[in-house]
């Protein structure tokens, strides 16, 4: 049967996004809370609400997949539930819907992250370190004293874990694409509540605008789809700004960045001859090769 799942898919981005693949005669799965009309009815911040997502969806597209939207997410000051929907609501569910994606090859996965991962200075790394190690308690002990940047390290943390996964034997080696759209501020009913909320207000204002407008939710929509099909099958592993220019207007100077590739093992990709050069001993780098 294939079909497209989207988490949250009853407000906000997902429901535009389902609406507009369904215009387009696209089958949607919805997962959403109880009460909110979604095919698949639960909580994405328990183990077992995470497990009957997986389970709803696959009893409804017949063991394949043809993609996964996974946009449901959290903004609060509560470690412990941000980090179970944020993150585990994440990575929990796609594995658990991975081989129904693999069965639909080619088939592609889109994360809704934000560009807050970019342009929030200070984000803590202990914690989503200890989330990229399954150890929730953990994640949650080390937030004491910082739970302001709970949403932050939670959509950070995702955003590592997609970049770890998106080009390995499990993801893009069974035909599974996987990259992320990271909005700044959408204008839908929760950004409209938040401006006019005294302090939230003035500082999502006070964010550059270099188009001098809002991203919309149907903007979201139309890069979500294009990621979620066949046109962008080449494009795996990507954090895609979706925010107007603000994350540019911060960073121009911070990308692209050199790479060091002794980092994390890097190098490992390298011929066995110039791995643990630096670049000025690299002899193809000096004869402006490559």
């Amino acid at each position: 049967m294939g079909g497209i799942v989207i988490t949250g898919s009853q407000s906000g981005m997902g429901l535009d996004t389902r609406r507009y693949l369904e215009a387009q005669g696209t089958l949607v799965i919805g997962v959403d809370l109880p009460g909110k009309g979604a095919e698949v009815e639960t909580d994405l911040s328990t183990p077992d609400g995470r497990e009957a997502a997986a389970r709803g969806v696959l009893e409804r597209c017949d063991g394949r997949l043809d993609g996964v939207f996974a946009n449901a997410g959290v903004d609060i000051d509560q470690p412990a539930l941000t980090f179970s929907v944020n993150y585990f609501g994440v990575v929990d569910v796609l594995e658990q819907l991975q081989p129904a994606l693999a069965k639909s090859s080619p088939s592609a996965v889109v994360v809704n992250i934000s560009d807050s991962i970019s342009i929030t200075p200070g984000i803590p790394l202990e914690p989503a370190d200890a989330l990229l190690r399954g150890d929730l308690d953990g994640a949650v002990a080390l937030m004491a004293g910082q739970e302001r940047w709970s949403y932050q390290t939670s959509k950070f943390a995702i955003a590592r874990w997609l970049r770890r996964h998106a080009a390995t034997e499990a993801w893009a080696g069974s035909g599974i694409t996987m990259n992320a759209i990271c909005p700044g501020p959408v204008m839908t009913p929760l950004l409209e509540h938040d401006l006019q909320d005294p302090v939230k207000g003035p500082a999502i204002r006070g964010l550059p605008r270099p188009l001098d407008e809002f991203t919309t939710g149907q903007d979201v929509a139309y890069l979500a789809e294009f990621l979620l099909s066949r046109r962008a099958r080449f494009i795996v592993g990507q954090l895609i700004m979706i925010d107007g220019g603000i994350e540019t207007t911060f960073r121009s100077e911070d990308h692209p960045a050199v790479w060091e590739p002794r980092s994390r093992g890097g190098d490992r990709w390298l011929p066995s001859g110039q791995r643990g050069l630096r670049p000025a001993d690299d002899p193809v780098a000096e004869k402006g090769g490559r």
